[in-house]
């Protein structure tokens, strides 16, 4: 049996938030006001995380600048944001549903969260997504990746926040970088966007990552972002890279998926899970993006020499 390696795949599906993107330190810094000095910065995150995932998966389809929103107002006890009756799945053009029938949000948690009844403060927490700053190895370590791969955006985030995330993730220096795929812009390091409000749904649904599959396949769904012409790259041929065990490491050991871990030395909170770190559910840990890039260098440099 040969060797299983990085570069044998031509598919990096990536999750920006929390892998490429320090969003962490922006909702703490904009939520630490609504709790006493003292709590720590654990507690406050583990809180938000508690919120967010209920409001994603009650309502997937309520926009995620709008989900932050909902989330501040319900920490700081400002807006009741119980939850009413369930609703039926979308359908897409051939008729499968993409998104969750459940309980979901009323329309006075979204009433109150446009009123004058919502604080600046919210508001402003709900627009704070593209301000969000990358990692410091995150820029140089796509534009790297890009050469060897067709890299992916899966990401819990409505079209208008990761657009101005998208900028951050850009850079005119590493443009002369070749990419082996076309990407959404010369600058760009991303081959291919779909985000939550595209497919209606949040991780960790394992819908999300299925759609992803069927995008990068032979068979694209025509409704939602592909390429053109298809890949028509198989599931064996797809790695996905992320921070989160809860939300993307463990849908894709689910799906029988190839993973890197990147842990960010463990400092993040969110998406983090005991047991399945316990259980090592990745195929490959790296502590930064930036490492994985060395490894595929070397895997590259190994093959040439080799040949």
């Amino acid at each position: 049996m040969s060797k299983l390696e990085l570069t044998s795949h031509k598919v990096l599906v990536f999750d920006v938030y929390g892998t490429l993107i320090d969003w962490e330190s922006g909702i703490y810094n904009s939520l630490k006001p609504l709790f006493p000095k003292d709590t720590p910065r654990e507690e406050v995150l583990e809180k938000y995380a508690a919120a967010e995932l209920d409001l994603q998966m009650k309502d997937p389809s309520v926009a995620y600048s709008k989900i932050l929103r909902l989330a501040w107002l319900r920490l700081s006890g400002q807006a009741n944001t119980s939850l009413g009756h369930g609703r039926s799945a979308d359908v897409t053009d051939e008729g499968e549903e993409i998104g969750v029938s459940s309980p979901v949000i009323t329309q006075q948690d979204l009433y109150l969260a446009s009123s004058t009844l919502a604080t600046s403060n919210a508001e402003r927490f709900g627009a704070s997504i593209p301000t969000w700053q990358p990692f410091e190895d995150t820029v140089k370590a796509l534009h790297r990746l890009k050469e060897h791969f067709a890299l992916v955006v899966l990401s819990n985030v409505d079209n208008r926040s990761f657009s101005g995330t998208h900028e951050l993730l850009k850079s005119d220096t590493h443009e002369a970088c070749k990419s082996r795929y076309p990407t959404d812009t010369s600058d760009s390091p991303f081959s291919l966007i779909l985000t939550a409000q595209q497919l209606n749904a949040y991780k960790p649904d394992l819908r999300v990552l299925e759609s992803a599959l069927q995008q990068v396949s032979s068979a694209p769904r025509s409704l939602l972002p592909h390429p053109s012409p298809p890949w028509a790259v198989e599931a064996r041929e797809v790695l996905v890279v992320a921070n989160s065990l809860l939300h993307d490491i463990e849908p894709a050991n689910l799906h029988n998926l190839n993973s890197v871990w990147i842990s960010r030395h463990e400092k993040n909170i969110i998406g983090t899970n005991p047991d399945l770190k316990e259980r090592g559910v990745w195929t490959w840990r790296f502590e930064t993006l930036g490492d994985l890039a060395d490894a595929v260098d070397q895997e590259v440099k190994e093959a040439r020499g080799a040949t």
